[in-house]
């Protein structure tokens, strides 16, 4: 039986999470990503792999000495790469303190068996709640680019054509991240789980907790609603179709620690930009979910004052989109007058 707790809760706050969208306009489309970012460096003849220990830390200063070494964390990373930094042991073996990243979670309490009875929901809110196919779903040109580069990535899959837009075009981002030698960076989080551990250290939680009373009745809501993810499934095709060179060179220039090519390179990865039209949705404005990426940076921002007030040397990791992209938290430490220093070029 403990076999299945973890992927019943993960499903279960998937479910959750991924479902939560709304009509909301559709992000800027793959293309104006790439124009932001600069010129491209197609890397897709370099391989990357072997022990690497990505970028350095960088290090904010109080006005009274305390230190937060931070690290920028990108999503995805090369597939090949085993992600080692002496830096960021000795880093964490120093500190008093760990900070966890910012972002926000579900917060729903159910146990082992009780999740087990709510699988078979959360596993049909997959779905449409009218039954419709993508087909009757997405409109016809969207489909078509569907249609080839699911051709592309997923073959002759059936049964992805019966699920939700969004849960269909996550296992498409799936199979092009595997194709094009890239992977989700949870190896980097479980790498640094084991360090806090063999150090002592339990990192202080600093997502926003997004309350959710009965997980039943919003499973229910969530399969009876007409929740709009289409925009996060058109997302994901200009991702598919158009990004595979910034997100290589991204992924080396991350595993290298090539500081220069990440600040040219600061776009949110795909499941943020798909996530941020969740605080539109009139599921999350029932529930008081709102203005979720400035809730998320507020509630980091203080507790890193918090921090660097108490603790000597304080250790935290946040994505580079967040550290040096449009929400630019590394300028709102700087103006609280931390001092800000990057690791070198």
């Amino acid at each position: 039986m403990p076999q299945h707790v973890a992927p019943t809760r993960s499903f279960l706050r998937g479910a959750a999470l991924c479902l939560l969208v709304s009509a909301a306009p559709a992000p800027a489309i793959a293309q104006n990503a790439l124009q932001a970012a600069g010129p491209v460096v197609d890397m897709a003849s370099v391989q990357v792999t072997g022990e690497q220990p990505g970028p350095g830390l960088w290090k904010v200063t109080s006005p009274q000495g305390h230190v937060l070494w931070l690290l920028g964390t990108v999503s995805p990373i090369p597939a090949g790469v085993q992600w080692r930094s002496t830096e960021v042991e000795q880093a964490i073996a120093g500190a008093d303190h760990v900070l966890g990243p910012p972002g926000w979670m579900p917060d729903v309490k159910i146990g082992v068996f009780r999740g087990l009875t709510l699988l078979p929901l959360a596993l049909k809110t997959a779905k449409d709640p009218q039954g419709r196919t993508l087909q009757e779903i997405i409109e016809p040109a969207t489909y078509a680019r569907w249609l080839t580069l699911k051709q592309t990535y997923l073959g002759r899959d059936r049964g992805v054509e019966n699920k939700r837009p969004m849960i269909a075009s996550g296992e498409l981002y799936g199979a092009f991240l595997k194709r094009n030698g890239l992977r989700e960076s949870k190896q980097v989080t479980e790498a640094l789980e084991r360090i806090y551990k063999d150090n002592d250290l339990v990192p202080e939680e600093a997502r926003v907790k997004l309350k959710i009373d009965d997980a039943r009745d919003a499973l229910k809501e969530l399969r009876g609603t007409e929740v709009d993810d289409r925009a996060c499934f058109a997302r994901t095709l200009d991702t598919v179709e158009f990004d595979a060179p910034v997100l290589r060179e991204r992924a080396y220039a991350w595993a290298a620690g090539d500081i220069a090519a990440l600040r040219r390179l600061a776009l949110p990865a795909m499941a943020q930009t798909c996530m941020g039209v969740v605080h539109d949705s009139e599921f999350a404005r029932r529930r008081g979910w709102n203005d979720l990426p400035a809730q998320t940076k507020a509630q980091w921002l203080g507790l890193v004052d918090k921090a660097l007030a108490q603790h000597a040397i304080t250790f935290s990791t946040a994505p580079v989109s967040l550290l040096m992209g449009r929400e630019d938290y590394l300028g709102a430490l700087a103006a609280r007058g931390y001092g800000v220093e990057a690791p070198p070029e």
